[in-house]
């Protein structure tokens, strides 16, 4: 009755846990520098890219920006009178792209920033709302033309989870940043030509 002496349950569930954990580790994923940011579920996520941006522009630009933590909106951040809407996402298990959802035709927003956590690298994408057709399902930004997915249909609960526009980053098609420098290029680049 040897196996009476050592009953205690977490004996058997915690290696259990452990192995299929590591089972379940995407390969790009092991060992990351970023790997908390996968172990967040999924809907707290996207806190993660809005407190982010809030501070990196609050160094960059300070005074000037208004946070709107949570979801009480459809913009997250308003910087001189810009509203932005903020999607965060991580690399998928394939390495190849980021996804990101719930990207309103009808939200009250001038600009979104991406924000695309690899592994061990920070990748950003800042757009207009006008250069989304909402219409014809595409964002033209640059030389890329990449395809919107409609993930449910217009009178649903604009609240449920993903519903709006899907848009999918390739990694190739985001910019890898590592200084507050290069967050403020792109930043003006974008939101500020001409101002």
């Amino acid at each position: 009755m040897d196996f009476m002496t050592n009953d205690n349950l977490d004996n058997f569930l915690l290696p259990i846990l452990e192995k299929i954990v590591e089972e379940d580790q995407p390969q790009i994923w092991k060992n990351a520098k970023y790997l908390q940011q996968r172990m967040i579920q999924i809907d707290k996520r996207g806190s993660v890219g809005e407190r982010f941006f809030a501070e990196v522009l609050l160094r960059l630009y300070p005074r000037r920006i208004e946070y709107n933590d949570g979801d009480q909106g459809d913009w997250d951040l308003k910087i001189n009178k810009i509203r932005f809407e903020i999607k965060t996402s991580t690399l998928g298990k394939d390495g190849k792209k980021f996804q990101n959802e719930g990207i309103k035709k009808d939200g009250d927003y001038d600009g979104i920033l991406f924000l695309g956590i690899a592994p061990n690298s920070l990748h950003i994408r800042f757009i207009k709302k006008t250069d989304i057709d909402f219409v014809n399902e595409f964002l033209s930004i640059d030389d890329l033309k990449i395809k919107l997915h409609h993930r449910a249909k217009d009178d649903t609960d604009k609240k449920a989870t993903g519903a709006g526009y899907k848009l999918d980053f390739k990694l190739k098609d985001m910019i890898e940043v590592k200084s507050l420098n290069d967050i403020q290029v792109e930043f003006e680049k974008s939101f500020m030509k001409g101002k």
